[in-house]
């Protein structure tokens, strides 16, 4: 999948998992190059989010005044 990345973490026996998600600046799903912004969840194996954050990343611009 474009901009999807799953991580299995310790608990790869009980099937938790981190899902990475990169998204430009008009909030499309992007490969981790051309991103601006990532979601990054973590995720329990019966699909319930823990956590979720955040960032920038990547090609970031900004307008200065």
């Amino acid at each position: 999948m474009i901009g999807c990345v799953k991580l299995f973490n310790g608990n790869f026996n009980r099937g938790d998992y981190t899902e990475i998600t990169y998204y430009d600046d008009a909030d499309r799903m992007v490969d981790p190059e051309e991103a601006t912004r990532v979601r990054i969840r973590e995720i329990l194996a019966d699909g319930s989010v823990i956590k979720e954050s955040w960032g920038f990343c990547g090609k970031v611009t900004r307008k200065t005044a």
